[in-house]
């Protein structure tokens, strides 16, 4: 009989066509920690979810507009929805003179109340130009002093401002310094969560429309100056805060080199003209969407309140439709006294704080109800969990699973930190992942009833992310389903143990041009071993044969033999053990191989081994020889004995 086995190497797929089976005599002794040798059936876990929790997430969120001596509103709605004040001031309150810079006095009051006393988040923009501020100088004197030009502007509420040019690289200089110093105060520090590039434009917002033509055309405006400036600031924020979002207030069209620059260099994108046709260029469509699956986070901000909407005979619900139609991550609430908000305004902000940015979701756990406990061994449980991300946007880190198996009065048992194998930033919207894994029961587990939680978190921190789905405890974990763990006298041992010692069971396959035979002139143990002679062409493997019992899918196993190379001429790579494990339908899942015989030593038996966990879909294994390249002819002699592969830890 012809059998056809699929094997890979690292990333390539080989179909080798085995010849001539071989009469080699093999025993299997296959115990498991199943009852009557069957592997325990799944079940399905389906978690409730919740829709309709506010998820006060990181990287995500509405936030409230204030000033410097804003604090916290006692306010039982605006906290369970709002937790980022979002505050925007001039420049020279930072740096009032050269060398001088207020930090502690500006900042400290803000993170006590907000960040320490609140448990709230903090942003900030610093603006060079405002036609909001009522002072004569919004970026400070004494840059103009120190010979940076400036041009005369009418302001809203004084006659006469003086604002810089930002093209200049005496200003650009200044600035730079500013940011540099600014991020070695801020950049990480706990409760910040982003800053907007406020330096450059009306606002900090790209455009000059207070500009007249004459002032552009005196001050040497050009595009490409213009460009540079603005990426020159790029680069000093990214550069001053490398572990803070960043923003950048974009421009339309003719400014999408200045928006790809920011992207490229992990800048954000915020715009602040949302209105119920869209947000101001369509940026929602041709800007959001393509760059926010590229890492961009992505912020809208009303275009005006909620006074003024009603006005203009908008309507708040369309407009919302219209953020969460985009991909954004943030939304600034910009609609007015938000303790004294009508209830359309409650409910609408509501409505997309519950869908903005990513909100992650459990739909189902598979799993085997019971576990099998024999006192001696580890046991193991493997669940298969299937995620969906039913925000609006992209999530922009890369969060891990933490698995905890808890007793009855909720002290844990097991828990294991898994990493998705699609990252958490690639769960894009609406779309189902499936994350895997074994949890490692330890021996002296006690028989009973068991729960099985979840959480989503940043491991580095150890930060807890809330999920939208039923059943959170006080630490944030979410039970999936109950387990019991069952006694059991079986015991984990070999599955196949073949010392060719016996008569024919099952016989190995090789490789065309081998020969194999059950030779009784040299063993490791007994009296035979399994002599390879021959000369072999293109292909994997020399010999391969298939374990008569299926896999225990999340198992560990140990695969060992001894090997002893007579001869070897054609290849100099060593040959080894592999272990490959096939799903359901016989297509290769994985490799597990051993360290390579030692070919200094020739002539001598050497045990190579390897331990693994079979594939979470694996269902059949074939024990091989490997070449260790597919080219190339090798003609060789060699034996194997004692080859074992033994179940550790199973179910």
């Amino acid at each position: 009989m012809i059998t056809r086995i699929l094997f890979r190497a690292f990333t390539r797929f080989t179909v080798l066509a085995l010849a001539g089976l071989i009469a080699i005599a093999s025993v299997a002794v296959c115990q498991t920690s199943a009852p009557a040798g069957q592997i325990p059936q799944y079940a399905e876990a389906v978690p409730v979810l919740d829709p309709d929790t506010v998820l006060l997430n990181p990287h995500l969120g509405l936030y409230a507009m204030g000033g410097a001596n804003f604090v916290p509103p006692v306010d039982p709605w605006f906290n369970k929805t709002i937790d980022i004040a979002y505050i925007r001031d001039d420049w020279f309150k930072l740096n009032p003179e050269e060398g001088v810079y207020k930090f502690d006095d500006y900042f400290g009051p803000l993170f006590d109340a907000w960040v320490k006393r609140a448990g709230k988040r903090l942003a900030f923009r610093f603006m060079s130009e405002s036609m909001h501020s009522n002072t004569k100088y919004v970026s400070p004197k004494w840059i103009f002093d120190k010979g940076v030009p400036g041009v005369k502007h009418v302001g809203i509420y004084t006659p006469e401002q003086i604002d810089p040019v930002f093209w200049d690289n005496r200003y650009l200089n200044i600035q730079c310094d500013f940011i540099k110093r600014l991020g070695k105060y801020l950049d990480g520090r706990p409760g910040l969560e982003f800053i907007d590039i406020g330096c450059i434009g009306e606002w900090g917002e790209m455009h000059l429309m207070r500009w007249t033509p004459q002032q552009l055309e005196e001050t040497g405006f050009s595009e490409t100056k213009y460009a540079q400036a603005y990426r020159r600031v790029i680069d000093a924020f990214a550069a001053a805060f490398p572990h803070t979002r960043v923003f950048l207030n974009i421009g339309g069209h003719d400014h999408l080199s200045i928006d790809d620059y920011a992207a490229i260099h992990g800048v954000g994108f915020r715009q602040d003209g949302l209105m119920p046709d869209g947000a101001s260029y369509n940026c929602g469509e041709w800007l959001y969407k393509p760059y926010s699956r590229r890492g961009t986070v992505c912020n809208f901000e009303f275009y005006d309140g909620y006074d003024g909407m009603v006005k203009k005979g908008w309507d708040l619900g369309k407009t919302i439709d219209k953020a969460i139609a985009a991909p954004i991550s943030y939304l600034n609430t910009n609609l007015g006294d938000l303790t004294m908000a009508p209830q359309i305004v409650k409910n609408e902000l509501q409505r997309i704080a519950k869908k903005i940015g990513y909100r992650f979701v459990v739909t189902k756990v598979k799993y085997r109800p019971q576990f099998h406990l024999d006192g001696k061994l580890p046991s193991r449980i493997f669940a298969e969990s299937t995620w969906r991300n039913d925000g609006i946007a992209p999530c922009y880190e890369s969060f891990a699973t933490e698995w905890t198996l808890v007793d009855a009065t909720d002290n844990i048992v097991a828990s294991e930190v898994v990493f998705p194998e699609v990252p958490t930033t690639q769960w894009w919207q609406g779309e189902e992942e499936t994350v895997r894994t074994v949890l490692r029961v330890p021996a002296d587990t006690r028989p009973g009833e068991y729960r099985l939680k979840v959480s989503l978190i940043l491991p580095e921190t150890g930060q807890h992310i809330l999920l939208g789905v039923a059943g959170k405890d006080t630490k944030q974990r979410y039970e999936m389903c109950t387990l019991k763990g069952i006694a059991t006298s079986d015991e984990s041992g070999a599955v196949y143990d073949e010392g060719f010692e016996a008569a024919v069971a099952q016989p190995w396959s090789t490789f065309a041009g081998l020969t194999a035979s059950v030779d009784r002139t040299a063993s490791h143990t007994g009296k035979a071993s399994m002599l390879l002679t021959g000369t072999i062409g293109a292909g994997w493997n020399y010999t391969s044969f298939r374990v008569p019992k299926e896999l225990v899918p999340g198992a560990k196993y140990k695969l060992s033999g001894w090997l002893m190379v007579e001869k070897l001429q054609g290849i100099a790579v060593a040959p080894y053990l592999k272990m490959g494990v096939n799903d359901a339908g016989g297509h290769w899942l994985s490799n597990y191989s051993t360290g390579p015989y030692d070919l200094t030593k020739m002539g001598t038996w050497q045990r190579l081994e390897c331990s693994f966990d079979a594939n979470a879909s694996g269902a059949t294994g074939d024990i091989c020889i490997e070449k260790g390249q597919f080219d190339g002819h090798a003609t060789l002699t060699l034996r194997v004995d004692d080859v074992k592969l033994e179940l550790l830890e199973a179910p």
